[in-house]
């Protein structure tokens, strides 16, 4: 079956790679073989300002029902993306994060792996709900923009202090793990951990 997916990615430094990613369906016979529908938003200009940025994110997400996460070496500095993860979770949609730092950029050539935004995510215990959490420098804060959702929201999610991300969701590696005839696969598993 077929999915829609929103990808969530660091526009600026990886557009080509991700450009990539989202096109291989191309060289497949339909959208069916290739196990997914591009529902994700291009990044809008800063200039647009938080608020639209944040109700186009929103927009985008309720017609998806899998976010995948292309990982770069500075995604993980990207405050959208968080959001798109934690309101992912939020709305109960499947996750999960696929390296592309080795996906060659036609002017740059491969890059550098980074750390994955799964890593310093994560939700808190407080009063019955699971707070949406990051890790900054100083420690963990609660997420803007975002509010506390219950367990059974996300099923996936352990009633634990601090469940970090990186424990609950896979991640694979568009080159090593063949991701031009994985992606489907990788889509539907996600899809299953979160019930859908």
């Amino acid at each position: 079956m077929a999915r829609t997916v929103f990808f969530s990615f660091h526009y600026q430094r990886d557009i080509f790679r991700v450009q990539q990613v989202k096109n291989h369906y191309v060289t497949k016979e339909t959208y069916t073989e290739a196990g997914f529908f591009d529902g994700s938003l291009e990044e809008k200009a800063q200039k647009e300002g938080d608020t639209i940025v944040k109700n186009l994110i929103d927009k985008g997400l309720k017609g998806s029902s899998v976010l995948c996460v292309l990982i770069g070496k500075e995604t993980y500095t990207r405050r959208w993306v968080s959001y798109e993860i934690l309101k992912s979770i939020e709305l109960g949609m499947g996750v999960f994060g696929v390296r592309i730092h080795q996906v060659k950029d036609p002017k740059t050539g491969a890059d550098v792996a980074g750390s994955t935004p799964f890593e310093c995510l994560g939700y808190g215990a407080k009063d019955g709900k699971m707070i949406p959490m990051i890790h900054y420098q100083d420690g963990w804060k609660d997420a803007p923009y975002l509010s506390p959702i219950t367990s059974s929201a996300a099923p996936y999610l352990v009633n634990t202090d601090k469940p970090l991300l990186s424990n609950l969701f896979n991640v694979y590696d568009w080159v090593t793990n063949d991701g031009y005839n994985n992606f489907g696969k990788w889509v539907e598993a996600a899809a299953k951990q979160a019930g859908r």
